[in-house]
């Protein structure tokens, strides 16, 4: 899907039907359709050829067009344009009738919502470029085996003939018939190498490989008829697994041999040299993981790994190589993997007959998702000069498949910084054609101003850089301007090309961040804004719980301390009276004990004086004590410092998510004991609280309605803490808080 708005080529006569069209598209997301509506299918066609059309709705009855007939003509025009046909009625047969004329999808008058009508366009654009993508794919690999030398021919599970190239029509003289496995060495005339006996049914490379075994190498005498002279084939053959790793076929490939074969049967003690070089690619070639764990090898990488492909696969470069090769691997697979993108190594290998020193193309292999799963390298030994040359344009044709299939945009420079290579999709987001950049200086094109328009001067650009030290860099923060001089912001990384030991251009990636960054600001903003709220509204709630409690204590504390002396006084004044007057009395006493009892607590509860006049650790001391005697939960406390150096906003802080621990404990963990420590650890106060309760579950770690562990996490935060919380049913839980210390006073 492109990412502007989607263009809408609507043809309709009905007004009506234009108006609620338009309707409908206007309830979607601002911008994501821009609709042009003509009322004849001419004028639709010629609409066509001169403007980008991304999808077509198509009414078919029009005033010069009706009928199965509209759809016909417009799909002939289209040029691969996906088209939704609308109907007037819900017809079945008439819709498949439809899609089978070239139709990606319809709908029914009447029965089209918003939602509905966004989600066709949408789908029959996605479902067009796929089956283009699938088509091309389908032809790219026909080309490749109808150019191969080699015969190639496949079958499924029970034997049946799927691929059959032209060469293999060529060496063999025949297509295929159909043929039971068991008769296939019978019917295509292939014998033992003595050239007389038949190969037994059961060793032809074909059937093993159905069966799920490989063959390498085989050597066959194919004689087509009994006056030939016979051919000598070269064959290999692999099984074919599905996704669940059950067999369905094998592949076999195949090469007449039969010059080289008769020219080397007078030299049979060089005949085993002749082969190991014809046999095996120059080139070695690798598949490792996301963990460089190598899934895959040919022949040659595993002979100089001096091992099997059962030896080698699972094991790192670290278990294969010596520690300086597999360090200087792996390095290079982190740079491709971080970049996402291919790179060019010089790598050098310990062989038999001493150091050999190897280009390599290291590129990310990617899913159907578009997603990175593994990494494969193509190494070539460049000892020789002149298969260096030939590798090298090998490789140039690979890397230009490669940049074509990646979103971001890519292109090369040489050492005078002129475009040598750009992708379509990095001259599609500059707002060129590859063609208008090709030898052109691209800092003058695209990069030759800073945001503010000022001239970005070149000995100032991190790619000319690049080009001078052979340094690689990743920049986000600068921007790219397109052929029409509007500038976007882009993430572009920049790497060097080195040949022979030589800087000799570089290699920019980059992607349009614009959305990311604008997401990116506003986010931050919002995120300072809310801290610093919270902050606030933090200072000033414990400022009103001061002012309260000491409101509290002070006066009404006062004014019912008074009270009772009071009643002390009246009570020495009554001894004499009567008993029940006496009661009342002491009852009324009582009451009045009570009561400054409560506000004592009440005040203790909102601001506990040892808080203020101790300090943090006897205040945790203390709210330990008075937990312990509250609940009945026991507790220890251990302490490792002799002061804390917090400030007063970080002392409030750590004693009360000290405070909301311990009432989540008595709430929540039906825990019967808990254990505290507070201690220094890297510059930072630890306060660790564990207990032995239920534990806490992840819908519990992630519920955003859990305030109290929202809170314990933002006040922390605010002073540049963390507070984690990890716990498993039946397994406790432990908060563990962490604060910074002032820098300026010891623990």
């Amino acid at each position: 899907m492109t990412s502007g708005p989607m263009h809408v080529l609507l043809i309709e006569d009905n007004p009506g039907d234009v108006r609620l069209l338009r309707e409908l598209l206007g309830k979607t997301r601002a911008g994501a359709f821009v609709l042009t509506q003509v009322d004849r299918l001419a004028t639709g066609i010629r609409h066509l050829d001169e403007c980008a059309i991304d999808v077509i709705l198509l009414d078919l009855s029009l005033p010069d067009s009706q009928g199965i007939e509209t759809l016909l003509k417009t799909h002939a025009a289209a040029h691969g344009v996906p088209i939704v046909v609308m109907t007037g009625t819900e017809d079945e047969e008439l819709g498949l009738r439809l899609i089978q004329a070239g139709a990606q999808d319809y709908l029914v008058k009447g029965q089209t919502t918003a939602s509905l009508l966004a989600r066709t366009l949408k789908y029959a654009v996605g479902r067009k470029r796929l089956e283009e993508t699938l088509r091309e794919q389908t032809r790219f690999l026909q080309s490749v085996l109808n150019s191969m030398a080699d015969g190639v021919v496949m079958a499924d599970e029970t034997g049946a003939f799927r691929i059959w190239n032209p060469a293999a029509e060529r060496i063999l003289g025949s297509r295929p018939a159909g043929r039971k496995i068991g008769q296939w060495s019978e019917h295509f005339a292939i014998f033992l190498p003595d050239k007389v006996t038949p190969y037994p049914p059961e060793d032809v490379p074909l059937a093993k490989a159905i069966r799920g075994e490989s063959v390498s190498n085989a050597l066959i005498f194919f004689r087509p008829s009994a006056d030939a002279d016979g051919l000598w084939l070269d064959v290999s053959a692999q099984p074919l697994f599905d996704e669940n790793g059950q067999a369905r076929g094998g592949v076999v490939v195949f090469r007449d041999i039969t010059a080289s074969k008769r020219t080397d049967e007078a030299l049979r003690d060089s005949e085993e040299r002749f082969r190991a070089i014809m046999d095996n690619s120059p080139a070695l070639i690798f598949i490792k993981d996301l963990e460089g764990r190598y899934l895959q090898a040919n022949r040659q990488f595993e002979t100089v790994a001096r091992l099997s492909h059962h030896g080698l696969v699972g094991k790192t470069d670290e278990q294969v190589f010596p520690p300086n090769q597999a360090h200087a691997y792996r390095a290079n697979d982190r740079q491709v993997l971080e970049a996402d993108a291919p790179m060019w190594f010089e790598e050098s290998a310990l062989h038999d007959d001493g150091l050999h020193t190897s280009i390599v193309v290291k590129f990310p292999l990617r899913n159907a998702q578009g997603q990175c799963y593994a990494l494969c390298g193509i190494a070539t030994d460049i000892t020789d000069r002149k298969r260096a040359e030939e590798t090298r344009q090998r490789l140039a044709k690979d890397r230009l498949l490669l940049l074509e299939s990646t979103g971001e945009g890519i292109y090369g420079i040489d050492k005078a910084g002129l475009c040598t290579f750009i992708n379509s999709a990095a001259a599609r987001m500059l707002g060129y054609v590859p063609d208008e950049l090709l030898g052109k200086d691209m800092h003058t094109c695209i990069h030759s101003r800073y945001p503010d328009g000022a001239v970005y001067p070149r000995e100032r650009c991190y790619i000319h850089d690049t080009l001078n030290s052979g340094t690689g860099c990743k920049i986000d923060h600068e921007v790219y301007w397109r052929k029409d001089g509007t500038a976007f912001q882009v993430e572009y990384s920049s790497f060097p090309v080195i040949e022979q030991q030589q800087i000799t251009g570089a290699v920019v990636v980059f992607l349009d961040i614009t959305e990311r960054k604008r997401a990116e600001q506003q986010l931050t903003l919002s995120h300072d804004q809310l801290r610093n709220l919270s902050a606030r509204l933090e200072l000033v709630r414990e400022e009103e719980r001061i002012r309260i409690a000491r409101e509290i204590h002070d006066e009404l504390g006062q004014e019912l301390t008074g009270m009772k002396l009071e009643l002390s006084s009246l009570s020495d004044h009554l001894q004499t009276s009567g008993p029940t007057q006496r009661q009342k009395l002491h009852s009324i006493s009582m009451l009045v004990d009570a009561a400054i009892q409560s506000v004592q607590r009440i005040a203790t509860e909102l601001r506990p004086v040892v808080l203020d006049q101790l300090g943090l650790i006897p205040a945790i001391e203390w709210q330990t004590h008075e937990f312990q005697t509250r609940t009945g939960i026991q507790c220890t406390l251990d302490i490792y410092l002799r002061a804390v150096a917090l400030s007063h906003a970080g002392s409030n802080a750590m004693f009360r998510i000290f405070q909301e621990i311990l009432t989540n404990v008595a709430r929540h963990s039906q825990a019967t004991a808990v254990a505290i420590t507070l201690q220094e650890q890297a510059g930072n106060l630890v306060l660790e609280v564990r207990d032995n309760g239920r534990g806490v579950t992840e819908s519990e770690l992630s519920n955003p309605h859990s305030l109290g562990l929202v809170g314990m996490r933002e006040r922390a935060l605010l002073l540049g803490g963390e507070t984690i919380l990890t716990g498993t049913p039946q397994g406790g839980t432990t908060v563990k808080v962490r604060i910074p210390l002032s820098p300026s006073q010891p623990a």
